[in-house]
């Protein structure tokens, strides 16, 4: 079945894309010159590499019903990138969500990634995430390297999926009918180099390294065909970074001749050593008897093995804060605390679909089932040290880009020595989630003539999800241990660097920790903490079963030069959750659960003015469905170094929907040129809205839990709770996003003499502006850039295929905070420069080499919408690769 091209003659459609890329296959004349001049400057270009898989996203996107953007892979199979989320960067209106230096989530418009939808071949994908409610897929766990095309599908038929207020990103794996050849296959290697280099006795840090292969057939006949695809990579990176919290305003003081200004509470450094380790297979049987039937039976499996070791030192900076400028000042006598923590989150994805399609005269039938099975299990330790509030005084210095570095007076301790740093806990614990989903849909396709084309079917879905952690604490016991009390529980002082400065830390060793621990030998100096039995064991866990029955009626009309969809889609959805409330005293579980039904109407427009020029209107109604998280019927809570996060759940959320008006104008001189403008409107009601309230001190935290129903369940007392942050989401708003969509895309041959040919640009701008209205205010729209670029110039002649490009998303509001503003956080701007240069060797033999991050980008944060007060910088450094292609 096809989800971006359904209701224009799918499957001629479809038929002819596939013709099409079988003989763009095959080295080709670009276009056509009246001229000798001209046509001596177009045969050397050859439609294959880089240029082909331009060709064919600017084919796909011409001849889409939808206004969408689109990536294709090029003759050796290959995607522009290691992973999709990071191809799809740059795509106008997509941005990409870095975390740890990798492109993560994929944000479509501005929208946050969880109310997007991610299918491969038109089948829901599902997610293995906790983080963000659950919904949102990571993109990075898909490799290039086994896909063929990629869509970001902005204007929804009513034959897709409601989901995905954003859009719909689309995955299409390879398939054994993508060329014409009965035997194929393609082979990618590379091995690179990552530009910080890990300190010596350090958590891993080899060398990254991957491997693409793809091998398909299909009998002499072209019956039957069958493709395998795998991807392994392998990256092990030094990710250094500095984090200035909670900045506080303080007020000037004559009796201390202090000027005042803002100052972070705490000041931390984290030497972060993370290692990603993806593997995908994909594999597809199809088979076409006639030419009025095909069949096929998908697979495809995904593993993500990850480590993030985070060596953290954190210089508590609370005491006599005394400023003698804008910028400078004293501090008095401060703890440090210093604490590692090893996370091993193992993420699984698997999809499986069966169906077919059967032409009956004039009727198409179309049927698939498919089922998606995903997991991920996160264990996690975590040991801490603090020392007594004996470092100080200080100076202090707060520089331009916010980052605070912190002086000792002369004859002050070593705040680098382990003895100094006392034992506080040891925590650990473990995340598992699985999720287990069943997909049916059956459509009816008719066409009753040449122009008209009416189209209903059926889809029923269901997710069966749940979530169970567990989390065991130890506190000292009867005989004191500090960082020194074993020499192998630390490697050394060391200076922590990056191109914002160095700061000083400590190398722990977490392994050496565990091991102290699990010696029964040792089991005085700890003590298992019982007190908090609720929130460690119960709290925040759920079990979720949403089902989702859909209807759709709508038709198509061709008169002539414009092409007019109308329908509509009815989606019902069921959901059933359960989860542990704190109630007399224990964890009561609590059923709950929630219906409702949305009728969304579309209606779409195609107008061809000239063969050159076309003209897009729809308008269409979407959904985002809340996320799991937010209608379980529990209250999870979080806690470190004394500050406390508790979210309760709303299990009465509806979904969020969504009016969508766009309309497009898209100019097509010739095969390898694109003009576009597009502009958008999204009117979001039944908005979900986070409301957030903050507490300080022991009386007011108890207030607030008693309040709720919730004494006791949360250890105030033992954890030292000193701040308590209270959370939970209400369908309280509305949200209205607008925006601006400008590409541009062409060869430069038409304008350079012979011997320049072969250069290219493309250049993408998204321009937005949206606002949400809670309880009658006014604020920014979360997770949504302004402004994001992207920049790419090539050159493919000669056998060289060069490409460098740059992408750029502004700063956005990550959380705002109702009772105080200055406690508001925002994304900082993030533009990143990346190159590849490619040589062919010979026909289908390919070296390369390729730079990511050229500019050593940091990803930063800022708090109270003021980038002087950063809460972080981060940086992972460049990383090159160098490999081989080679197809057959």
């Amino acid at each position: 079945m096809t989800t971006t091209n359904s209701v224009l003659k799918a499957a001629r459609i479809k038929t002819s894309v596939l013709a099409l890329t079988t003989a763009l296959a095959l080295p080709a004349i670009a276009q056509e010159s009246n001229t000798e001049e001209d046509a001596a400057v177009m045969d050397t270009i050859v439609i294959e590499g880089s240029l082909l898989s331009r060709k064919q996203g600017i084919m796909d996107k011409r001849d889409a019903s939808q206004i969408l953007e689109a990536l294709s892979a090029d003759e050796l199979g290959q995607l522009p990138d290691k992973n999709v989320g990071e191809s799809l960067n740059r795509l106008a209106g997509v941005s990409m969500l870095v975390e740890k230096g990798e492109g993560r989530y994929v944000q479509i418009r501005g929208i946050n990634p969880s109310l997007n939808n991610v299918t491969i071949n038109g089948a829901n994908l599902g997610s293995p995430e906790v983080e963000g409610g659950g919904r949102q897929a990571p993109l990075d766990i898909i490799a290039g390297g086994v896909l063929g095309a990629v869509q970001v599908i902005k204007a929804p038929t009513p034959d897709m999926d409601a989901q995905g207020i954003g859009g719909t990103v689309n995955v299409e794996t390879k398939s054994p009918f993508d060329r014409d050849e009965n035997f194929y296959g393609y082979v990618n290697a590379r091995y690179g180099f990552e530009e910080i280099s890990p300190i010596s006795g350090a958590y891993g840090g080899s060398n990254p390294y991957g491997l693409d292969a793809t091998i398909a057939g299909k009998t002499a006949d072209k019956k039957f065909g069958w493709l395998v695809a795998g991807s392994l990579s392998d990256r092990e990176y030094i990710a250094p970074g500095f984090y200035q919290d909670d900045w506080v305003n303080y007020e000037a003081d004559t009796a201390t001749n202090s000027v005042g200004g803002y100052a972070p509470e705490a000041v931390k450094n984290n030497y972060y050593v993370i290692g990603r380790k993806r593997l995908n297979l994909n594999g597809v049987l199809e088979f076409r008897p006639t030419d009025n039937a095909k069949y096929f039976a998908r697979g495809f499996y995904a593993t993500w093995e990850e480590f993030q070791h985070r060596n953290r030192y954190s210089e508590n900076f609370t005491s006599d804060i005394a400023f003698s400028s804008a910028d400078a000042g004293t501090s008095g006598e401060n703890r440090i605390e210093a604490n590692i923590r090893l996370e091993e989150p193992e993420k699984e994805i698997f999809t499986f679909a069966v169906g077919g399609e059967n032409l009956i005269n004039n009727f198409t039938i179309d049927y698939e089932v498919n089922t998606n099975s995903n997991s991920i299990d996160e264990p996690y330790s975590y040991w801490e040290w603090r020392s007594a509030a004996i470092f100080g005084p200080n100076t202090f210095s707060i520089d331009g880009e916010g980052l605070v570095s912190i002086t000792p007076d002369a004859g002050t301790p070593d705040r680098q020595e382990p003895s100094l740093f006392d034992f506080r806990r040891a925590r650990f614990q473990n995340s598992k989630m699985e999720e287990d989903g069943l997909a049916a849909q059956f459509n009816v396709i008719w066409d009753l003539n040449d122009q008209t084309q009416l189209k209903t079917g059926m889809k029923y879905r269901t997710t069966d999800r749940s979530w169970d952690y567990s989390r065991t604490r130890y506190d000292g016991g009867a005989l004191d241990l500090d960082l020194g009390s074993s020499d192998a529980f630390t490697k050394g002082a060391f200076t922590n660097c990056n191109d914002s400065g160095c700061r000083p830390n400590i190398l722990m060793d977490v392994d050496a920790m565990n091991a102290f621990l699990a010696d029964s030998g040792n089991a005085d100096f700890f003590e298992l903490n019982t007190s908090d039995s609720f929130s460690s064991e119960f709290a925040s866990d759920y079990s979720i079963e949403e089902s989702i029955l859909a209807g759709f009626a709508m038709g198509r009309h061709d008169f002539g030069a414009v092409d007019i969809i109308a329908g509509v889609r009815v989606e019902a959805t069921d959901i059933d959750s359960s989860g542990y409330l704190f109630v007399d005293g224990g964890a009561q579980k609590v059923d709950d659960g929630g219906d409702y039904i949305n009728v969304l109407p579309a209606l779409l427009a195609n107008w061809d003015v000239t063969d050159s020029l076309k003209l897009r209107g729809s308008v269409t109604r979407a959904l985002g469905r809340p996320e799991y998280d937010q209608i379980a019927p529990r209250s999870s809570f979080s806690e470190e170094f004394g500050e406390g996060s508790l979210n309760i759940g709303n299990p009465d959320l509806e979904a969020r929907v969504s009016w969508n008006y766009d309309a497009s104008i898209e100019w097509y001189p010739n095969e390898l040129t694109l003009l576009s403008a597009a502009v958008f409107i999204k009117d979001i009601s039944n908005d979900i809205v986070g409301l957030s309230e903050q507490y300080n001190g022991e009386s007011d935290i108890k207030s607030a839990l008693a309040a709720r129903g919730l004494t006791g369940a949360v250890d105030v007392d033992g954890l030292g709770l000193e701040e308590l942050n209270i959370s939970t989401t209400q369908n309280a708003g509305s949200s209205e996003l607008k925006g601006l969509e400008l590409i541009a895309q062409t060869q430069f041959d038409n304008f350079l003499p012979a011997s320049l040919s072969g250069f290219g640009a493309s250049v993408s701008a998204t321009f937005l502006d949206g606002e949400t209205e809670v309880n009658g205010e006014t604020l920014p729209l979360l997770n949504q850039a302004e402004r994001s670029y992207a920049f790419s110039a090539f050159y493919q002649n000669h056998g060289v295929d060069a490409s460098i490009s740059y992408a750029y998303n502004d700063s956005f509001a990550t959380g705002i905070n109702l009772s105080n503003s200055d406690l508001n956080l925002d994304q900082g701007a993030f533009g990143r420069w990346d190159a590849k240069v490619s040589y062919d060797v010979m026909d289908n033999l390919k070296i390369f080499v390729e730079g990511v991050n050229l500019n050593d980008e940091p990803t930063t944060e800022f708090q109270g919408r003021n980038e002087r007060r950063n809460t972080e910088a981060e940086y992972v450094g460049r990383t090159v690769y160098f490999g081989l292609s080679y197809g057959f």
